[in-house]
């Protein structure tokens, strides 16, 4: 029998290729493993980050309720304690209901009246609040067996105003209130939970009521908007539901129950965490979190199999194909090379490296001219992420905003914008992914605080499969600088002119009056009589001396020296102070946190403002009561108004031609200074306007 001859060439090849071939394939299996190991925990820890920013979000939502609970109790207040509040001796019988229990039982009531309007379901008042500054507003009186609701805008199941329902007087709400201390924080109101503020009414050092303004504390309308275009990964959603099982925010299942689900039960012992499970036929995995002050779930969830299919399937081909093309190159440089094809191969290898030197270098000198033009431009330079992360930013951002480059590249967008501008980022970047570029102008704040005005230039660029936003931001603080100074200059320019015609009315007029009294002083005809003589002598010296009193009164009218001496506080009492003296009118006035002089210009403005308002109340308003709050925010300024008089429909005398030229110069005046205004009025109902500009 004839013996199969192996070369010695191949015996030797078999035992080394089969060595070679299990190093790399326990290589490649290793590497496939800890790659998809790599993907599970990334996708999980995105999860994880987007259900922590989201509860974030939720945190920002509740504090601001508080804050913003609180300004509005001092404003209600304000306006209440400045109203015509009457406590008649009247009593009536009315059915009254336990907002917890639901019982009712009849009761006696004294009769409340404001501007002499019965408050006992009274509209008026709380809607007047609400259109100043939105929420829920209502007014109690106290019976025996709580506090009951005179004039409410809080809306029971039925939708209709929860007028003679009552707080029992065994709730912590009222306990606190009785205390004489005002309550702040959630409570529960007629059917669902508010973030609210109760304020006891006193009338000769005892309670008689409450004064409460509040807000939903679940208001997710605008939480759900932002949620609702959220998109996480490739397949993931985020969705809230309560401790109860009822989803509140799911953008295919809003308002669904699924609290007997083994799910749920699962993620109500746990609170926190994350969870893989199973959805029509799907594994999906889940991050989740408790929000306590909620009383809410706030979760993410997506699609295990399109989140990682793509990135598994390449990892799994990339490998392969490495592992393959890997052994068959060995294979092959084990077979056929020998000792002189080696020396080749080294020398070719030696030449394919230095044409790869080369390559490198050159791209490397490329993108060193790149990274050099990037960073030497004098515009500030930002890229951007489809989830406003920055990605890369040039030097001139660095040092205009004060931070590291490190520091920028840990940060979102939206953390340098100013409060005004922060709101108005996600719109204007869905523009510049709509329509493919932008521009618009922002505000930037730097790490010392400043505030810069800038104008962006933003386009979408590709790279590799993302989408990223390249900007160019240039600062523009300087322009508008430029304008808001050439409007004070506009101004100023307009008081000197004043001032000129004051001084020419005072030092000309005058003293032409007082020659005039020197000459009839000297008629001394023989005609008359001495006591004929004298009467007309005192009558001349009379209205001359009118005439230099009007003289002096037109000039200080035309520059009111009182605001250039002590500011506008003092020059707004001083003229409240003139209108109170007659009698006819009683003006309050209120300030808040303004202890420094504010701008000359600004002063100026706002004292024309006011005396404009009230020179208007007194023409036409019939009014007998005026209520003025001037209060500072750190870098606000927010003036309210309030009169009691008879009103007006505010479309018919805005768009009026010949009408509410007082309200129109107003309104020019607040725009002069980038303000906004609000104001509402109906007849019967008085007028009430608010002011808000940024210092």
């Amino acid at each position: 029998m004839k013996r199969f001859y192996i070369p010695i060439r191949l015996r030797l090849y078999l035992p080394v290729s089969f060595i070679i071939t299990v190093i790399v394939i326990v290589i490649t299996v290793f590497f496939v493993n800890k790659s998809i190991n790599i993907i599970e925990s990334q996708i999980l820890n995105n999860l994880e980050l987007e259900v922590q920013t989201i509860e974030k979000m939720f945190e920002r939502e509740a504090a601001f309720k508080l804050e913003k609970v609180k300004s509005n109790l001092k404003v209600a207040s304000a306006v209440f304690n400045s109203s015509d509040f009457r406590i008649g001796n009247e009593v009536h019988d009315v059915d009254v209901k336990n907002q917890i229990s639901g019982e009712s039982h009849k009761t006696k009531l004294r009769n409340w009246k404001i501007a002499n309007r019965e408050l006992f379901g009274d509209e008026v008042f709380v809607d007047s609040l609400k259109n100043l500054f939105g929420g829920t507003i209502t007014i109690f009186q106290k019976i025996d067996s709580g506090f009951v609701r005179m004039s409410t805008n809080v809306l029971t199941a039925e939708n209709i105003r929860a007028v003679g329902t009552y707080i029992p007087m065994n709730s912590p709400v009222i306990k606190e209130v009785l205390s004489g201390e005002t309550y702040f924080g959630r409570a529960f109101v007629v059917n669902d939970w508010y973030i609210t503020a109760y304020q006891p009414i006193y009338v000769s050092n005892e309670i008689v009521g409450i004064l409460y303004v509040g807000d939903k504390e679940k208001d997710l309308e605008d939480l759900k908007t932002i949620l609702q275009n959220l998109q996480i990964g490739k397949s993931g959603y985020p969705f809230v539901f309560n401790k109860d099982g009822y989803l509140l925010i799911h953008p295919e299942r809003e308002g669904e129950f699924w609290g007997d689900s083994t799910l749920f039960l699962k993620v109500k012992e746990m609170k926190n965490g994350h969870l893989k499970y199973e959805y029509q036929g799907e594994n999906k995995t889940m991050s989740f979190v408790y929000f306590e002050p909620f009383e809410i779930y706030i979760a993410a969830a997506v699609f295990d199999k399109f989140e990682t299919y793509e990135l598994r399937r390449d990892t799994i081909f990339g490998a392969v194909i490495t592992g393959v093309l890997s052994l068959l190159i060995l294979l092959g440089f084990i077979y056929y090379f020998t000792s002189d094809r080696i020396y080749r191969f080294f020398t070719e290898l030696q030449q394919s490296q230095k044409k790869l030197d080369t390559v490198s270098r050159a791209l490397e000198e490329s993108e060193e001219r790149f990274k050099k033009l990037f960073d030497s431009t004098g515009d500030d330079i930002f890229v951007t992420d489809i989830n406003e992360n920055i990605v890369e930013v040039n030097n001139a951002a660095c040092e205009t905003l004060g931070y590291s480059k490190d520091e920028l590249l840990g940060m979102k967008i939206t953390e340098i914008k100013s409060e005004k501008v922060k709101d108005k980022v996600a719109e204007n970047r869905k523009i510049i992914y709509e329509k493919g570029s932008h521009s618009f102008e922002s505000e930037h704040v730097t790490k010392s605080g400043e505030i810069i005005q800038v104008e962006f230039t933003s386009r979408v660029v590709s790279y590799g499969a993302d989408k990223l936003i390249l900007s160019v931001v240039r600062n523009i603080s300087s322009r508008v600088e430029s304008e808001r100074l050439i409007l004070s200059a506009i101004i100023r320019g307009e008081e000197r002119e004043r001032e000129r015609f004051a001084k020419e009315m005072h030092d000309g007029l005058g003293p032409l009056l007082s020659t005039i009294k020197l000459y009839v002083n000297e008629l001394d005809s023989f005609s008359m009589s001495e006591t004929e003589r004298k009467e007309l002598i005192n009558h001349c010296n009379e209205l001359l001396d009118d005439a230099v009193n009007s003289t002096r009164t037109i000039s200080n009218n035309l520059m009111p020296t009182v605001i250039h001496s002590y500011g506008l506080v003092k020059a707004v009492q001083a003229f409240c102070d003139k209108v109170n003296k007659t009698n006819q009118l009683k003006i309050a006035f209120e300030t808040e946190n303004i202890e420094e002089r504010l701008e000359s210009d600004l002063e100026l403005i706002f004292f024309r403002v006011i005396s404009e308002l009230i020179n208007n109340t007194i023409k036409h308003a019939q009014a007998k009561n005026i209520y003025i709050m001037l209060i500072k925010y750190e870098t606000r300024l927010v003036l309210y108004f309030k009169d009691d008089g008879v009103g007006f429909v505010v479309d018919e005398i805005v768009n009026s031609e010949n009408k509410g030229m007082g309200l129109k110069n107003i309104i020019s005046r607040v725009k002069s200074i980038n303000g906004k205004y609000n104001f509402y009025s109906s007849p019967s109902a008085g007028f009430t306007l608010k002011i808000e500009i940024t210092i």
